[in-house]
């Protein structure tokens, strides 16, 4: 019976030349996506991996919200819908960095709009951003003042960063021009300028996508966001930001007002669009209420300040500086009062 044998042979045959190519097509595209991963991580700083990461997390937060978002299974249940979408937002968050963090950031502020969990797990993106090694951000502060070392404009540039944030992170320093003043660098995270144009594909991506899943119309809000993140990569823009408002406390301001809040100087020879070098300031953030408390602060005396300030600046000189999450703001004793707790 030679058909089938031959039958048989060709079959197998068959299959094995299948097997081959198969086994050569995995080979092919494994070696393929591990070329693209490497590209993407010496040269373009994963932009690629962190926005694919983002449409994935944005996807299954959407699923699960779509599935299983029932009001008639309890207020009980629906909490562990956000409380899982708040801890993959803040894995995703975490794990991109950069511009993500800032996102979170802006999340964890709309206290008011949604779930508690959203706040809760967002919030500790306000000061445990991660920081690059002084090798990274030195090209940086060079590229920055060309024809300068790092050792021609600061003494004592502190190794590690103090403070780390979303797109920069400060070091502490003294002034080569003048060796008595300690100041803060805020330094410019090298791979944000590579990240930022994925980052905001991403963002608006994201957003169309969220729109179209639950019919909430937010892409109005991208283009404004977009503008204002782009603004805030610019340091010297800062700077001036800085000085207007401390202009306008000191012309406008209220005695009350004058007096208990400072706004950091800025030293302008140290500073470029990447690097803002102000006047070094000690205080405790508002991130650390408890320790705040352990001072001896009123929780209700710094809110009634703060209050104060930004009602101040909307009403009366309609330039508000301030991306005001409680990171960026420090609370210190009054230095010219040394008899009464005077924040």
């Amino acid at each position: 019976m030679p058909f089938p044998q031959n039958t048989a042979l060709l079959g197998r045959a068959w299959r094995q030349s299948l097997g081959g190519r198969t086994g050569r097509l995995y080979l092919a595209t494994g070696v393929a996506a591990g070329a693209v991963y490497e590209y993407d991580r010496r040269f373009q700083a994963s932009a690629i991996s962190r926005t694919l990461r983002a449409f994935w997390t944005i996807a299954v937060i959407s699923a699960d919200y779509k599935i299983n978002f029932r009001s008639e299974r309890g207020v009980e249940y629906l909490n562990g819908i956000h409380e899982r979408a708040s801890r993959r937002l803040l894995s995703c968050c975490r794990d991109n960095g950069g511009l993500f963090i800032k996102f979170g950031q802006s999340i964890a502020v709309q206290s008011a709009l949604l779930p508690p969990p959203f706040r809760r797990e967002l919030s500790t993106l306000y000061d445990n951003a991660p920081s690059s090694h002084i090798a990274q951000i030195t090209p940086v502060i060079e590229r920055s003042f060309p024809g300068k070392s790092i050792e021609d404009l600061f003494i004592d540039f502190s190794p590690t960063a103090v403070a780390s944030a979303s797109v920069a992170q400060v070091h502490t320093a003294r002034l080569c021009s003048n060796p008595t003043q300690r100041v803060a660098v805020k330094v410019q995270k090298p791979e944000i300028q590579l990240q930022i144009g994925w980052d905001l594909f991403a963002l608006r991506t994201c957003a169309r996508l969220i729109e179209y899943a639950f019919e909430i119309p937010i892409m109005w809000s991208v283009n404004e966001v977009e503008e204002r993140l782009r603004e805030e990569l610019d340091f010297e823009r800062e700077g001036n930001n800085s000085e207007l408002a401390s202009r306008d406390l000191s012309t406008l301001g209220d005695r009350q007002l004058r007096r208990g809040v400072y706004i950091p100087r800025v030293f302008w020879n140290e500073t470029a669009k990447e690097v803002l070098t102000t006047e070094w300031v000690d205080g405790t953030s508002l991130v650390h209420p408890q320790q705040l408390t352990s001072e001896g602060w009123s929780n209700k005396d710094i809110m009634q300040r703060m209050v104060s300030l930004f009602a101040f600046q909307i009403f009366v000189t309609g330039n508000v500086h301030g991306d005001p999450h409680p990171g960026n703001i420090l609370v210190r004793q009054h230095p010219e009062n040394r008899r009464w707790k005077e924040p």
